[in-house]
């Protein structure tokens, strides 16, 4: 019986891995957000700021992280970055002032790169040079949603009956125990003879200068500073916005809802774009995004709320893997981390200030009109993609 090929071991680890990546490091900060200033402690807007912090200190970090890869073995990096992770979730109890709490959220960030998307998505492109890397990446990244289905809601129920402080240090070593030692087993990259070998010459060609230089890189990264703007601040919103109208219930099921189908879709993603081209199913998705934050918007009733936020999680993950696939089809893989890094870098700007400009609005004008302003950004966000084009200019790769 032939062994298993070890890239799907490495997809079965990554998988757990973003689950407790994203559950504690994403999904849940709707839910650290309506705790820590449930107490008046701090103020809606100050834990905004905090969690924009967290996706800005992760976004600069990430760029730290793709230059290590090829000279630090991946699992060292990994074990480094739940450590510092696992040890910043630990503390946030702890915090009393608003530049404490900031400073834990950047550190949190800074760890949860080591364990995350720029890691998750090199292994994957590495492993998986042919066809089957949008299976691969999908099932991978299927832990980003995922994890908001199994820790999200167990997450909110034990604040319910516990302190903050005494939750955040569970989680911190949770965070730690449950990815540390799966990076030891299975993380690491293929031999060089392994790698992206049915790239294409042209693709294979791309540095990371003249990458960034090109039309489709500037306007994609800016059409995913749009869409994770919009979707980001929808996603730490939610809990709250539907907490404070209908609820705990309602609101850690809205939050469950909209992960569960941001789960069923990756799965769904995954096979749709072996058979569709990448833009076409990305712009499909920018449209259904906005369509779901327009809901919430507009939703009054629960079922209301659970429909939009259901509508809204079937984008959230495909829209997620989208961008390293349609990265690594248009400049292939050898300098696919750092370029990788840098538009995701960018996007954090998008990430960050998507809590922090909800947050602000939600104060003027309410969760109605935030998110219904979140729904035209996610527009916006697709009228970018549909103008960069299906690849880069061949122009732009030096001879």
């Amino acid at each position: 019986m032939p062994a298993v090929y070890h890239g799907w071991w490495v997809v079965a680890g990554l998988f757990l891995i973003l689950t407790v990546s994203s559950g504690f490091g994403f999904y849940n900060h709707s839910v650290y957000l309506n705790a820590l200033s449930a107490d008046g402690a701090f103020s809606v807007a100050d834990v905004s700021v905090a969690i924009s912090f967290y996706f800005l200190a992760g976004g600069v970090a990430g760029i730290g992280v793709a230059r290590l890869i090829d000279r630090v073995e991946v699992r060292r990096i990994m074990v480094v970055g739940a450590a510092i992770a696992g040890t910043a979730l630990a503390l946030l109890g702890q915090a009393r002032e608003p530049w404490q709490l900031q400073g834990l959220f950047m550190l949190f960030g800074v760890g949860n790169t080591g364990v995350s998307i720029v890691i998750a998505t090199t292994l994957v492109t590495r492993w998986f040079p042919g066809r089957n890397r949008s299976v691969a990446l999908s099932l991978a990244s299927t832990g980003l949603s995922f994890g908001g289905v199994a820790f999200t809601p167990m997450t909110a129920s034990l604040l319910e009956r516990m302190a903050f402080a005494e939750v955040a240090a569970g989680l911190g070593a949770a965070f730690f125990l449950l990815t540390a030692p799966v990076a030891l087993l299975v993380a690491r990259l293929p031999d060089a003879g392994a790698e992206d070998a049915a790239a294409t010459a042209e693709a294979g060609r791309w540095q990371l200068g003249s990458a960034l230089g090109t039309r489709f890189f500037i306007l994609l990264t800016l059409a995913y500073i749009l869409c994770f703007l919009a979707q980001v601040g929808g996603i730490a919103h939610l809990y709250n916005y539907a907490e404070t109208d209908h609820g705990y219930a309602i609101a850690a099921q809205a939050v469950q809802a909209l992960a569960i189908m941001s789960v069923m879709g990756r799965f769904l993603g995954g096979w749709l774009v072996t058979r569709i081209t990448i833009r076409a199913f990305a712009l499909a998705c920018s449209v259904l995004q906005a369509a779901g934050l327009a809901g919430l918007a507009l939703a009054e009733a629960p079922w209301q709320v659970l429909l939009a936020a259901a509508v809204f999680g079937a984008s959230v993950g495909n829209l997620l893997m989208l961008q390293p696939l349609w990265l690594a089809e248009a400049f292939g893989v050898r300098s696919y981390p750092r370029i990788f890094a840098v538009a995701n870098a960018c996007a954090l700007v998008g990430v960050a200030s998507g809590p922090l400009v909800l947050g602000q609005a939600y104060a003027v004008v309410g969760y109605g009109f935030a998110y219904l302003a979140a729904g035209f950004v996610a527009l916006a966000s697709c009228a970018c993609m549909a103008a960069a084009g299906a690849k880069p200019d061949p122009a732009g790769i030096p001879s």
